[in-house]
């Protein structure tokens, strides 16, 4: 009784010890039955039967040994099974491995585009800032430079508020000519979003400043790329327009802000004249609020704030208002509806392909009737035939969910390729929730 094991040990050592207690009885009667007293019967038992826990041990011992050696019996005969079935066993195992590497790889996107939390220290406190005209229907456009500074200076709800814009250059210091795109960050950028260069340092104050000495920091892959990760790249300078810009520092691997195909990191002064005008509108804000507060305090704080400049400013500030959305809202939500309509779509391909194989089963187990119907009369058990269909079947799954694996590695990999459209591809990787997940299907 084979699957007796699965109930618990609770239950085979209740019935060990019945049928110890059986066997010891009926030796018992026996000797009284031939003259002996019962304590005189009990202590010759006793004496001949041995301990009764190394009698328990031994029997536990073979009992381990028989559901080693049917679980092995019953491998085998699912492999020859297999090997007797060579097109149905590839159609399931196909159509499992499809299911199953769709869904694992649309499941690993949705964990590393939606789920998983940016890739910044206390990620729910960054939030996104725009300014918008009331009377155009919340048109969220950049903000003045001077308006962002007034933000940040007269603001009780944000830690620091910081911009960024982006333009493409030619950077002209290699062999060839070399596209490239720049951010223009204010000060304060680095800080608010927690991050600290790799190499090198931030910049400096006099940096920030109109006619301060320049400066440019550079992204990881860059330094790889240009500069074959050269260890001493501090110093050495990249042509910008006509201008050599030395590199005071190279930004950690993964560091895509404001979006992953920025390379170089310039400060923007904002005390320059052109700077100054209200009406000139360059960045996009980002901010970290304080502990404790809510995008609702800080939007409402900047709106406070912006009142009085409209009062102060009423040919440029008087209609304006501030927009404030969390970080990661802003870069996923273009994605979320198609990635989450993805997933069903494939969840339900998955869902199709186990109704199908449920089907194909049952199919093959009812053509298998005269083979049950001959083990039966051989002797073979119920619950003996329905472990070896078991087997069979976890055979056949652990095999489909073996190749759905491949096959989610290589959806990942067209996710790399073809969807570079999508926020935050490059952190999609199959690792071992997934294998879980996969296992579970």
């Amino acid at each position: 009784n084979w699957w007796k094991f699965f109930v618990g040990k609770s239950a085979i050592e209740k019935e060990l010890d019945s049928e110890i207690r059986f066997h010891l009885d009926a030796a018992i009667q026996e000797k009284i039955a031939a003259g002996l007293l019962p304590q005189d019967a009990r202590r010759a038992v006793m004496l001949e039967f041995g301990g009764t826990e190394q009698v328990k041990e031994e029997c536990r011992y073979a009992h381990r040994l028989d559901i080693v050696e049917t679980t092995l019996a019953n491998l085998k005969t699912a492999v020859r099974f297999m090997r007797r079935s060579p097109g149905f066993s590839t159609t399931i195992i196909l159509t499992l491995a499809l299911g199953i590497g769709a869904n694992s790889a649309v499941f690993s996107a949705i964990d590393a585009i939606l789920l998983r939390p940016l890739p910044y220290p206390n990620p729910g406190e960054l939030v996104v800032l725009h300014q918008y005209n009331r009377t155009v229907k919340k048109q969220s456009r950049p903000i003045a430079p001077v308006r962002l500074e007034e933000w940040n200076k007269y603001n009780s709800t944000f830690r620091a508020i910081a911009g960024s814009y982006t333009q493409d250059l030619s950077e002209t210091s290699g062999i060839v000519p070399e596209r490239l795109v720049e951010a223009d960050v204010t000060p304060r950028f680095l800080q608010v979003l927690g991050i600290t260069p790799e190499l090198g340092r931030d910049f400096t104050p006099s940096e920030e400043h109109f006619g301060g000495p320049h400066a440019v920091l550079i992204s990881n892959r860059f330094w790889k790329h240009r500069f074959h990760a050269d260890p001493n790249i501090l110093g050495k300078t990249v042509r910008i327009e006509s201008f050599f810009v030395p590199i005071v520092g190279v930004l950690p691997a993964g560091f895509q802000f404001p979006n992953k195909d920025v390379d170089l990191w310039t400060p923007v002064p904002m005390d320059a004249p052109l700077a100054q005008n209200r009406a000139y509108t360059w960045f996009t804000g980002i901010g970290r609020l304080k502990p404790g507060m809510t995008i609702a305090n800080g939007r409402a704080d900047l709106n406070a704030i912006q009142a009085q400049l409209g009062q102060q400013f009423p040919q440029t500030d008087k209609n304006l208002l501030a927009e404030v959305q969390p970080l990661k809202e802003t870069i996923v939500a273009r994605a979320r509806r198609s990635l989450w309509i993805l997933f069903g779509s494939v969840t339900l391909l998955l869902l199709i392909a186990c109704t199908n194989i449920a089907a194909l089963l049952l199919s093959r187990t009812t053509e298998r009737t005269h083979e049950i119907s001959i083990r039966y009369s051989l002797g073979a058990s119920r619950g003996s035939i329905i472990a070896q269909l078991l087997t069979e079947t976890f055979v056949l799954a652990l095999a489909g969910s073996v190749l759905g694996l491949a096959v989610a590695g290589a959806g990942v990999r067209i996710f790399h390729s073809l969807a570079k459209a999508l926020p935050r591809t490059e952190n999609i990787t199959l690792d071992w929730r997934f294998a879980l997940y996969t296992l579970c299907c």
